[in-house]
């Protein structure tokens, strides 16, 4: 199973924290195509625990790499 796809089981089993750690590993592999997806979904999780800075750093970085992608904003 690939980062992304444990970062989506673990978010939807709530384990935020988990989550964050396999988006990030799949934002730091170097054949990640849709990066933009991953850190949107990472600032979800991070939202979801309250780390509003670091949802926002990620929300702004997403849009800086995709603008068209209406769920970055």
């Amino acid at each position: 199973m690939s980062n992304k796809e444990q970062g989506n089981a673990a978010f939807k089993a709530k384990d935020f924290e988990k989550a964050i750690e396999h988006y990030t590993n799949a934002i730091n592999e170097s054949a990640v195509v849709d990066v933009h997806a991953l850190m949107g979904n990472r600032a979800a999780a991070y939202q979801n625990i309250q780390k509003f800075d670091e949802a926002l750093a990620d929300a702004d970085k997403c849009i800086e790499v995709k603008p068209d992608w209406s769920k970055g904003y």
